[in-house]
């Protein structure tokens, strides 16, 4: 299938920079390839894209995953959190979302590229498709315990998670579920971890990419 569309979306985030928290307001423009011809398919996963932008990453904090300040708040409030691999600059931010989102698409439709802002940014919009040099900014090593090791970080699973939590059963997977019936928070959702069998996966802008 040779067509594109284009869509348009914000979210909210609160960042930590420097032991301070700022608002924030990401502005996005996903280039969206679908991959099947059926129609309900299309529908479907387009609304998994939409709830991605519109409810699991609106309304959170957003932080370098070693900020002292994160580690504060992750332990002590019950906000949503997203967690990078480098500190909050739009760049990294854009990454993640990018992989993210063809993460939770499951091949059904594909974005070819997203462009975000932010109103922190200065202006300045950053495009990410699978050959931008911003995804190594993903690369991490030592991510996971030993014990967890062979899993990806939020940003490279379908779960919706946006940060990553090792528990006794297995790893946290998000606060949301992709069906239809609960879209609402669940208030519970420190019991949200599962052992997943491991299927190894090679994706495009991986990690070491470039490399």
């Amino acid at each position: 299938m040779d067509s594109t569309f284009t869509w348009a979306t914000k979210f909210k985030s609160i960042i930590i920079v420097d032991n301070e928290l700022f608002q924030n307001e990401y502005d996005v423009q996903l280039e969206i390839k679908p991959t099947t011809s059926n129609l309900k398919t299309q529908s479907a996963y387009f609304e998994r894209l939409k709830l991605l932008f519109e409810n699991v990453f609106h309304n959170t904090i957003t932080s370098y995953r070693s900020d002292p300040l994160y580690q504060i708040l992750r332990k002590s409030t019950m906000n949503r959190f997203i967690e990078l691999p480098k500190p909050p600059y739009d760049q990294v931010m854009a990454s993640v979302c990018f992989c993210k989102a063809n993460a939770i698409l499951g091949g059904k439709i594909h974005v070819k590229s997203l462009t975000l802002g932010s109103f922190q940014g200065d202006g300045i919009k950053y495009k990410v498709d699978k050959n931008a040099k911003e995804l190594t900014l993903l690369d991490v090593n030592e991510w996971f315990s030993e014990k967890y090791k062979k899993f990806d970080p939020w940003w490279l699973r379908p779960d919706t998670a946006t940060y990553d939590n090792e528990m006794s059963k297995g790893i946290y997977t998000g606060h949301f579920s992709w069906q239809e019936e609960k879209k609402v928070v669940d208030k519970k959702h420190e019991d949200h971890a599962k052992i997943f069998e491991f299927n190894p996966r090679v994706l495009d802008g991986g990690k070491n990419k470039n490399k």
